[in-house]
């Protein structure tokens, strides 16, 4: 149960935390748009876990079990994934979310240090079990992995391809993208609208590009993309919400 906690604990946090930051970063219209599509993934993300602990003892050492196979797949497999992209035109680099999110893992290796310690017993001692032992496994695997994704996240690169966008281990194929501008407030503040695969994906994604590289940065995304006012479409959308 305490893990628990701490999980769900550390998912609002982390929804706070991104929002200030994302507002410092990014701007007001960015950070809230982040925050809109991001909400409903991390209260799934709470969800699951506290309803797979009230189907059994092992409910939720699954879901841990699950998390980290995916998670390791989708990083094993991005060399490939990356070859669909096409050959490099432009290394951006790190982008300050990358920063950011290098410094949340660095504080999420305190936590999964905080977390082993008292796992340590089920895998030593004279009352170790081998469902113990799987499940201290599975367990510590699962905060370890947790900030590997956020350190392998903070360490990635934004670059532009030949057949699309390559940022934070996935690729944005140029078909999927219907436009690119900038932000008014946070004017190296790259927005672009995508057309959704699902109804849950996110149609605006805001990516700050370093200001030495915004120039080269436009002229290249202008000859795949429309450029358009995409922060004054935000905008009206977001009053019609609030509307």
């Amino acid at each position: 149960m305490l893990n628990l906690v701490l999980f769900i604990l550390a998912i609002a946090i982390a929804l706070c935390l991104g929002y200030v930051i994302a507002r410092g970063v990014l701007g007001t219209q960015a950070a809230q748009s982040n925050l809109i599509y991001a909400a409903p993934w991390l209260v799934i993300g709470a969800l699951i876990p506290l309803l797979l602990t009230s189907i059994g003892r092992y409910g939720l050492i699954i879901f841990y079990a699950i998390y980290v196979l995916s998670v390791l797949a989708w990083l094993v497999s991005w060399p490939w994934r990356k070859r669909t992209a096409g050959n490099l035109l432009l290394e951006v680099g790190a982008t300050t979310q990358n920063k950011l999110l290098f410094w949340l893992g660095l504080g999420l290796v305190g936590l999964a240090i905080a977390m082993t310690i008292p796992l340590l017993d089920r895998l030593t001692g004279d009352l170790v079990t081998t469902g113990g032992i799987i499940s201290g496994i599975i367990t510590i695997s699962f905060w370890w992995m947790i900030a590997l994704l956020f350190l392998l996240l903070g360490r990635s690169q934004l670059e532009i391809r030949e057949n699309g966008l390559a940022y934070l281990f996935a690729w944005q194929p140029w078909e999927r993208i219907q436009a690119f501008g900038w932000d008014d407030d946070k004017p190296n503040t790259l927005i672009l609208k995508a057309t959704p695969r699902t109804p849950f994906s996110r149609q605006y994604i805001t990516i700050s590009i370093p200001p030495a590289q915004q120039a080269e940065v436009d002229k290249l995304l202008e000859d795949y993309l429309l450029e358009t006012d995409l922060a004054s479409e935000m905008d009206g959308e977001s009053g019609a919400a609030k509307a």
